[in-house]
């Protein structure tokens, strides 16, 4: 009874640190896996975004002025990710497709309204890879 009652306590306690315990963000390693599209510039060319495309995702990384970066990974299943990674500590974090938005707006507004589909974008492709 007692080894039940500290497995218990034990478990209980794991739970609560949970966040603390989570595991790195898991994306592919698309870089590697994934062919690439195209590579898109925006925002007087201060932006870039490059596309890949495997057979069951594709993923968009742009890359702004600041260094961050914004990635938008699609998985046929899976549904969409958003995720940045900050240029100042390089951590990657998942964001909600609004924040994504609402960040993306602020570090690169043209990329933004090219995404949104919102016209006056500058966005254009620059190299294509097919």
């Amino acid at each position: 009874m007692r080894r039940s009652k500290l497995g218990l306590v034990i478990l209980t306690a794991l739970t609560a640190m949970r966040p603390s315990l989570a595991l790195p963000l898991a994306l592919p390693d698309y870089r590697v896996e994934a062919p690439k599209v195209h590579l898109r510039k925006c925002d007087s060319d201060m932006t870039s975004i490059m596309m890949y495309r495997s057979d069951s995702y594709y993923v968009t990384e742009a890359i702004a002025q600041s260094g961050d970066i914004f990635i938008m990974h699609y998985a046929g299943q899976g549904g969409a990710r958003f995720v940045k990674k900050s240029a100042a500590s390089s951590e990657a974090t998942e964001l909600t497709r609004d924040q994504w938005f609402e960040q993306i707006e602020q570090a690169a507004p043209n990329y933004f309204r090219h995404v949104r589909g919102i016209p006056g974008s500058d966005c254009y492709i620059a190299e294509q890879y097919y």
